[in-house]
């Protein structure tokens, strides 16, 4: 007789194969049940892979203890050898008798291989890979295609005129103006232009036809606002803006408590003249309503303040808190307050408690705002999971952290609820950055600026541009953010990308002429500084507190370029994205440069090529 048949005889007997057979059967539910829930109950990312891990070392394990031990009625005893004839029995039973346990097994452990591979296959890391999100979702496949290829029916809201009797509601109308873009935007089946590049024509008057060839749009909507005490009025009208002809138009005088029907009725109408599906089961799923209109003008205000950026953004936190006061259960002043939260970080002259004194000090209260930041977004989504601006916050939380699959699924989330969301899109282009994925970050970015052609976004455009070697390109879209808003540098970040862009090229005559009057830049005297040192070839002149590891690898000190970027690191998540550089190819391999990769999350990933 042969031993390998003894064997499975043996296995057989001592109920090896049942015990592989349940615990493989077993094993899947807890695993699958656990992939679902552990994340929602804000677990860390980790506590599923530990669980997958645990499983997986416990299978051997337990078929070690189904051979050594067996229940008795005395309890566990160890397993007795067989009895005279007892193998031969078992060998000698029909096949009927034999099979069950042994295909009972192989069900469990394929179980077991099958559960192991979904979960490790929707954990898998996003860094250095080029594949689009795999999110399966029709709308993230359209919130990044080629806008070529987009052909829903497009237009743009304008601002809503304040006819208020006071003409002190404007924060009123803007608010509303923008209600009814985001309630528009929810019908996946129309492409609806950002509100900054609408806005952009406020209080002018305009020629129809030109303002929808300047926002690449087929139909505009305006309308006025008139609100006193407690009653409204809303006027509004669909305008095709080839010829300025009026396609639809009516009125609407209610109360307060109305406004949210309002946004729906309007939404409701439009979408049938345009011929568009709302793609809902029900209309009212297009907006959130509160029943407390004075939470409602709270938020309306907070998000006024809140697009002023800057020190305006302590005000919006303030309002939207007091939003919540009033409704605690109202998803938007949540999602508002998640974003306050999360962008106060990076403008510390908004601190109400003044700039801090040292680095460290920074980076403790950059950590505090983004905690009190992910609390407000994760509220938002407890109240409504399809919440698109708090995925957003929590995606630029998780981003700031170095959480890279963690941010890239909230902000493909976001994208998947609103493929036009401008802020998701340039958002999301800043982890692609920091990962090294810059050819999908310039496409991300560039979509944002399509969607909203505003200095903000173009700027970031032209850092993934930079990013990925293709330095003339970002120079050119930083000169036209420099032109539409020659003011507006969120920490310098335009100068900065700027000045890079042409150390890189080495035309450091031309670093004198960039608008270095920019806030958030270090003083003029350290610029001229630093300019004349590179220009001369001084390394010894340069100012210490400009030095950056651009300006070390220009000066040929790639020692000192890699050390410095380590430490940048370690301090303060440091210059990841800008280390991508095709500037900084001698010294990819230098041990400080992989230790800093190591240290951010990174460790093994290797940077686009630049896209032919």
């Amino acid at each position: 007789m042969k031993s390998y048949q003894q064997f499975l005889a043996e296995l057989k007997r001592r109920h090896v194969f049942r015990v592989a057979g349940i615990y493989g059967l077993v094993s899947f539910g807890v695993l699958q049940a656990a992939d679902l829930m552990l994340p929602r109950l804000g677990l860390p990312d980790w506590t599923v892979t530990f669980m997958v891990a645990l499983v997986v070392l416990g299978f051997p394990v337990v078929l070690i203890m189904a051979w050594a031990f067996e229940m008795t009625p005395e309890g566990v005893q160890r397993t007795d050898v067989a009895a005279p004839g007892e193998i031969e029995g078992i060998l000698a039973a029909p096949v009927s008798q034999r099979w069950p346990a042994g295909v009972l097994a192989l069900v469990g452990v394929a179980a077991l291989v099958a559960s192991t591979w979904l979960i490790a296959r929707r954990t898998a890391p996003v860094a250095g890979t080029d594949a689009a999100p795999a999110a399966g979702a029709a709308e993230v496949r359209l919130a990044l295609s080629d806008p070529a290829d987009d052909l829903r029916p497009s237009l743009a809201v304008l601002p809503f005129a304040d006819m208020s009797p006071e003409s002190d509601q404007e924060y009123f109308s803007d608010g509303i103006t923008e209600e009814i873009l985001n309630t528009l935007a929810r019908i996946r089946e129309l492409k609806v232009a950002a509100r900054t590049s609408a806005f952009a024509f406020k209080g002018q008057q305009v020629d129809m036809r030109a303002v929808g060839d300047s926002l690449g749009v087929a139909y505009l909507i305006e309308g006025s606002v008139r609100k006193a005490g407690n009653r409204l009025r809303i006027t509004a009208q669909l305008i095709e803006a080839a010829d300025g002809s009026h396609l639809w138009s009516d009125q609407y005088d209610r109360t307060m408590d109305d406004v949210f029907a309002i946004q729906t009725e309007i939404a409701q109408a439009i979408a049938e003249e345009l011929r568009v599906p709302l793609g809902l089961d029900d209309a009212s799923q297009l907006v959130t309503p509160t029943a407390d209109m004075e939470a409602y003008d709270l938020y309306l205000a907070g998000r006024t303040r809140l697009r002023e950026r800057g020190l305006s953004i302590p005000a919006a936190i303030r309002l939207f808190e007091a939003a919540i006061a009033r409704d605690s259960t109202w998803a938007p002043a949540w999602a508002g307050l998640a974003e306050a939260r999360e962008l106060i970080g990076w403008y510390p002259a908004a601190w109400e408690d003044g700039r801090p004194e040292t680095k460290e000090q920074g980076l403790e209260r950059f950590v505090a705002f983004q905690d009190l930041a992910e609390s407000a977004a994760r509220r938002a989504l407890e109240l409504d999971p399809n919440n698109a601006s708090a995925h957003v916050a929590l995606g630029s939380i998780h981003r700031n952290r170095g959480e890279w699959e963690s941010g890239e699924a909230a902000y493909v989330r976001a994208l998947e609820l609103d493929p036009d969301d401008a802020e998701a899109h340039v958002q999301y282009a800043q982890l692609l950055m920091n990962v090294g994925r810059f050819n999908e970050a310039v496409r991300t970015a560039s979509r944002a600026v399509l969607l909203d052609r505003v200095p903000v976004r173009l700027h970031i455009h032209g850092a993934a541009l930079m990013g990925a070697g293709r330095y003339e390109e970002a120079l050119a879209v930083s000169d036209e953010a420099y032109r539409l808003d020659p003011e507006y540098q969120p920490y310098g970040l335009g100068i900065f990308v700027d000045a890079w862009a042409k150390i890189a090229l080495g035309r450091y005559d031309e670093l004198r002429g960039l608008p270095w009057n920019a806030g958030g830049v270090p003083s003029r005297e350290l610029i001229d500084r630093g300019i004349r040192s590179i220009q001369t070839g001084k390394y010894e002149d340069f100012p210490p507190e400009l030095l950056h590891p651009v300006v070390l690898m220009r000066f040929g000190r790639h020692d000192e370029a890699a050390e410095l970027m380590l430490s940048l690191t370690r301090s303060s998540g440091g210059v990841i994205g800008a280390s991508w550089m095709p500037l900084f190819d001698p010294i990819r391999d230098h041990p400080a440069v992989l230790e800093a990769l190591r240290l951010a999350g990174l460790e093994g990933v290797t940077p686009d090529k630049p896209a032919p």
